[in-house]
This record gives C-alpha cells, structure tokens and sequence, in this order.
C-alpha cells in the first residue's frame, strides 16, 4: 500500500511502480539476507502464507489427497506455481495500479514464467548454500501445513 503521504490522484502510479520494482530481478520472492549476508531466495513469508493456505490448509487441501508428495516438503513445482501467480498479480498491478483488472492466469500466459520459475528453483537447490537452504524451508512449509 502506498504511503499516506502519497496523494490520492498518485496512488495508482505508486502502486505500478512498485510493482514493477518488485518484478524486476524477482525481488518478491526474496525475503532480506541471513546472518551470512546472503539473500533468502524463495523465502517471502506471502509465498509461505499462499502456499499453505492452497495446498495444505485451504478448503482444496491438495496436501491431504496426495500425503506422498506432500507431507515431507512442498513439492518444488507447487512453489513455482504459487510464485508464477504471484508474478501474475505484479503482471496486473503493474499495467493497472489500482488493481481493478488483472490479467489472465493461462498456461498460455503464464506457463513461460512458471517453466522460468521452476529452472530457478532447481539451480538454486542445486547451490551449494542456497540449496540446502532451499531444501530446509520447503520441509518447514511442508511440518507448519501439515
């Protein structure tokens, strides 16, 4: 949300660029640096929020229907699928601040993104910091949905 010192007529105009900031290098999935000063990739607690709340908690409960992949960690294409729809959001707030029309979520829209966000999930698990970083914080999601 924009601050109260931004003028009602510059909101919407505040609310794009901020999307677009977001957007550009994948800032929305960061979530500030660890004590080693290194960026938390994946890490934004709104994809942690977004993905219990669809596959574990919410009223689809995708989780409970599969437990075998589930149960031990959020499955690295259901993180990528709740990210692209995150980018989708930015997509729509960046084109129309005032968040009446978003675009259309489509595999033909969106299923670049979501291959795009799926090979940079898999690049980082295979870092040999951030992975098992990574790697830890999709079996934490998966204990705090289960």
């Amino acid at each position: 949300l924009p601050p109260v010192s931004v003028p009602p007529q510059q909101r919407a105009t505040w609310v794009e660029n901020a999307a677009k900031n977001l957007l550009q290098g994948g800032l929305y999935l960061r979530f500030g640096i660890d004590e080693n000063g290194r960026t938390r990739n994946f890490a934004n607690p709104a994809l942690h929020d977004a993905s219990i709340a669809f596959f574990y908690t919410g009223p689809y409960r995708i989780a409970r229907r599969r437990p075998d992949h589930f149960r031990t960690q959020l499955p690295i294409s259901c993180l990528a699928l709740v990210a692209t729809v995150f980018h989708c959001v930015f997509d729509g707030l960046e084109k129309n601040g005032n968040g009446k029309r978003y675009p259309n979520f489509s595999s033909k829209e969106y299923s670049p993104i979501y291959r795009k966000m799926l090979d940079i999930i898999k690049n980082t698990l295979k870092d040999e910091y951030h992975g098992p970083r990574l790697s830890a914080q999709l079996r934490e999601w998966a204990e705090a949905g289960w």
